[in-house]
């Protein structure tokens, strides 16, 4: 069975005496003085039992020492902070990730699934080899920290639906003061982004957090509209952009053979759809807008694509591809 959290406290307690190199060998009364110090009562008896849980759920080599009087670890680098998960712990992650998607009703919590499974993953690689995780697992780590502070008090008002007063400073502008209602967090590139309706641009932004300079609670009228729907939101971007009054538009792509299977196995784009296949080429077909993340994403495989449509996309490559021949002619 999972441990409870009044449990898992103590078990940490007990586990930080352990291996304590000043104290070695506490005694029980030791041990039951420093987790009653702690604000969680436990008798006598329910500390043994906790030290024979930790035997049984971590593994832990507690023995006891007679002629002291006390307990230590046979192995003393042993830490149950270094234990992997139970399948148990792990079935409970997945459980609770479902649920709040559940609850919640929309995709935000999503942007925190592959944080859990990143978890998941990295304990049962070492639990199966026994060794630090960073030998054979290297996962991204963010490349930002000055969003961070602000994603709790965000996290708070869209729960709560809380107007927040926002003073944002967009990249090359200069600063103005939103009433917004904030409506999701979405996570791009290790970078976090607030979704939410602007009283003063009459309209849903999307802003970077790092670009926030203060947040203040407000009880001004939340405003969600209906149509609004979170899981639609960002349907045809390609990357962060929301473009406001245009639709969407067929972009078809040719790609050669070299890169065709990384297309195919990494799609670019969740509408990805393949309309032609042979040793030339593969085609594939997007609906999404014509935004500067497409264009860069296009770039970004070089002589390895084309655009075969639309028109107006095919030129905006081309000039982009003539104003960057011109930098090395």
């Amino acid at each position: 069975m999972p441990v409870n959290k009044s449990a898992m406290v103590r078990y940490r307690i007990i586990d930080g005496c352990l291996r304590n190199s000043m104290h070695r060998c506490p005694s029980i009364d030791y041990l039951q003085s420093k987790i009653n110090d702690a604000g969680y009562d436990v008798s006598v008896s329910m500390l043994r039992k906790d030290l024979q849980a930790m035997k049984e759920e971590f593994h832990a080599p507690i023995e006891h020492d007679r002629k002291r009087g006390g307990y230590y670890y046979t192995d003393q680098h042993f830490s149950i902070q270094g234990v992997p998960l139970t399948e148990d712990e792990i079935a409970a992650l997945d459980y609770s990730t479902a649920l709040l998607q559940q609850i919640k009703g929309s995709k935000m919590f999503q942007q925190f699934e592959s944080a859990i499974n990143k978890l998941i993953e990295g304990y049962r690689i070492s639990k199966i080899t026994g060794e630090e995780t960073t030998r054979f697992l290297q996962i991204e780590e963010p490349l930002r920290q000055t969003d961070s502070q602000w994603l709790e008090p965000i996290l708070q008002a869209v729960v709560n639906t809380t107007v927040l007063r926002i003073a944002y400073h967009p990249f090359g502008r200069e600063e103005k003061e939103h009433l917004i209602s904030p409506y999701l967090l979405k996570e791009y590139h290790n970078r976090w982004y607030l979704v939410g309706h602007s009283e003063r641009a009459d309209n849903i932004l999307v802003m970077a957090l790092d670009r926030i300079q203060r947040i203040e609670k407000t009880d001004a009228l939340y405003v969600y509209p209906a149509s609004f729907k979170p899981e639609d939101f960002f349907r045809y971007s390609f990357g962060i952009t929301q473009i406001h009054g245009e639709e969407p538009e067929r972009v078809v792509l040719s790609f050669t053979p070299h890169q065709a299977q990384y297309i195919l196995s990494q799609p670019l784009h969740h509408s990805q759809k393949l309309i032609k296949e042979n040793q030339k080429e593969i085609q594939v077909e997007y609906l999404v807008y014509l935004s500067h993340e497409l264009t860069m994403s296009i770039l970004s495989y070089g002589a390895n694509v084309k655009v075969i449509a639309p028109e107006k996309l095919k030129d905006r490559i081309a000039d982009a591809i003539k104003e960057m021949s011109k930098l090395y002619s």
